[in-house]
């Protein structure tokens, strides 16, 4: 049982850690009074075979076995869904995990010596002390590199800060915890940071329920800098940078250049309409490496209509080419699927790569924020399942890469490739092939709300994702990032993949996938609920749709304004 205290403010009563159940005063949810479960209670079904169909009429167990890339790894006797890696053995023995610990620690310059030992690896100008000293080292990189050839290794790692950070992270999360599947990390590797609720367009399915104000406890841009900063400290790789409109902000490009002196991967998530030649220009020059560009169809007025403006798609598309013709910056379209443009995905696809796009990603629609108005935009598991199989056949054919926060996807890759080289989704990662990237799926884990990534709000609240506004671990006024991320009451939730419900516990992939935290939230508000939008999970869909607080619209229309019923959100 979790211990609460009143708020000071008079607000949403506070367990001791900090952490705390409560919609934003400004959002939606809170309008309409949208509860959720603050505590966890466990699964009341005595049946934890993934072979159970009391979820749903196919069960993950039989669904491996029929899987044509599974079928040399499933017996009728057990589902052996795991992957290896050589490195695996070595990681597990406890002397490689006192060694990982003491090599992760940082000195006073900020610097761990795993960082040292990497960027001295098969480099003559490093000094010769370092290539004396971690000889050994080095020859084991040598061992575990495999055939990729040793200066093409070293130019992949050694010459991008942010995948060397990211191993640092790795080894202190392999010291301290052991290799855990899927793994438990001591600090996030990226974050979605919403740094601006100001927005210039009104878009329907808002999660951040973004307007044209600026909410009064936003962070000053000193305290924003000195956020930057903690992330550095604590070796985080990437920051993800969205709002609000991130690109109406003056405190862009000081955050920009912040996170290039720390070593950080940058992006941004933009609805594409101020982006200008300049701007890319500008935005390049202060560090940012990847612009993502929402677009909702390939008809014009589609989209527009989705925003809220006219115009805005042709300028989304304008911006998109201003982003391709800028050296340095890679463009990404960013695609949140509902029952409006579920018959588009394919054309968006297309459409993505005659932009020049270097990546399509694909977005869950959440009834979250402004989403809540629009329950019926949601698709159906079988929709989903199709448009997974979409995603998957263009990752398979190669060419522009693919992502989703689907952690669905992890799991069809396993089962819909019959080739040992074919992609996987790698979660937030990205994707990659052959066996490798099979093991780092597993340690991802699929979804990574509050586990491999968190969301900041304008205001410094940390929550696990940004379909979690609710869900508040703490705030950065009053902790460091880095204790937050431990203390919140959710950590331990969302890393325990058998602390769930619904077929969830059970998954044959739950070590690959794990379910949308998100979605079972919204719907159930319960954060360890199955995922209602799998098909493993179909009769929860079912019910949930029989009592009103799912809604399956006419698909032949895009979807309308819901009127807000108590019954509709779980709340009679």
């Amino acid at each position: 049982m979790i211990r609460r205290e009143d708020s000071p403010s008079g607000g949403p009563a506070r367990p001791r850690d900090e952490s705390y159940t409560a919609p934003g005063e400004h959002t939606t949810a809170a309008a309409i009074g949208k509860r959720y479960d603050h505590e966890f209670p466990p699964s009341d079904d005595a049946n934890k075979s993934p072979d159970r169909t009391s979820d749903a009429s196919v069960s993950s167990g039989r669904y491996a076995r029929s899987s044509q890339g599974l079928q040399d790894r499933v017996t009728p006797q057990s589902l052996q869904l795991e992957f290896h890696h050589p490195l695996e053995k070595w990681l597990a023995r406890r002397p490689f995990r006192w060694l990982l610990r003491h090599l992760s620690v940082a000195d006073r310059n900020g610097k761990a010596a795993l960082e040292r030992i990497i960027e001295s690896y098969r480099n003559p100008d490093a000094p010769l002390w370092q290539r004396v000293l971690y000889w050994p080292l080095h020859k084991f990189i040598d061992r575990m590199r495999g055939e990729v050839d040793a200066e093409t290794f070293r130019k992949r790692l050694a010459g991008h800060a942010p995948t060397v950070r990211g191993l640092v992270i790795v080894a202190r999360s392999v010291g301290e915890f052991g290799l855990t599947v899927p793994q438990r990390f001591v600090a996030p590797l990226f974050a979605v940071w919403n740094f601006t609720n100001r927005c210039n367009l009104a878009c329907r399915h808002c999660y951040q329920d973004s307007d044209r104000s600026t909410i009064a406890a936003e962070l000053t841009l000193a305290e924003k800098l000195a956020l930057v900063d903690q992330m550095g400290r604590m070796h985080m790789p990437m920051l993800a940078l969205s709002g609000g409109e991130p690109t109406i902000s003056p405190d862009l490009v000081p955050i920009l250049e912040r996170a290039r002196s720390c070593g950080m991967h940058t992006t941004i998530a933009t609805n594409g309409t101020t982006m200008t030649p300049a701007m890319a220009s500008k935005l390049a020059a202060a560090g940012l490496r990847y612009v993502e560009i929402s677009l909702d169809s390939v008809d014009p007025e589609r989209h527009d209509a989705f925003r809220g403006a006219k115009g805005m798609w042709q300028k989304a598309v304008d911006g998109a080419k201003a982003v391709v013709a800028t050296p340095g910056l890679r463009l990404g379209i960013a695609m949140c699927v509902h029952q409006g443009n579920f018959h588009e995905v394919r054309d968006m696809i297309a459409f993505a790569e005659q932009l020049g796009a270097g990546c399509f990603a694909h977005f869950n629609f959440i009834p979250v924020g402004r989403g809540l108005r629009m329950v019926s935009g949601d698709i159906t598991p079988a929709q989903r399942e199709e448009l997974l199989g979409i995603l998957n056949e263009k990752m398979q054919a190669g060419g522009m890469g693919v992502i989703s926060t689907a952690p669905q996807l992890g799991r069809v890759c396993l089962a819909g490739c019959a080739s040992p080289e074919g992609r996987q989704s790698c979660s937030h990662a990205g994707s990659g092939s052959g066996v490798k990237a099979r093991v780092v799926a597993k340690y991802l884990g699929g979804c990574g709300a509050g586990r491999t990534y968190v969301c900041i709000e304008p205001n410094g609240n940390v929550t696990p994702c940004v379909y979690l506004p609710h869900r508040v671990m703490g705030n950065v006024r009053e902790r460091p990032l880095a204790d937050i991320f431990r203390s919140s009451v959710f950590w331990e939730i969302l890393n325990d993949r058998d602390r769930r419900l619904h077929h969830c516990e059970v998954c044959a992939f739950k070590n690959y996938c794990g379910g949308c935290r998100a979605r079972a939230d919204a719907y159930f508000g319960q954060l360890h609920a199955g995922d209602p939008g799998c098909i493993f999970n179909k009769k929860h869909w079912d019910k949930l749709v029989a009592d009103g607080v799912a809604v399956v619209p006419d698909t032949q229309t895009p979807a309308e304004e819901m009127e807000l019923t108590p019954r509709r959100h779980g709340l009679a």
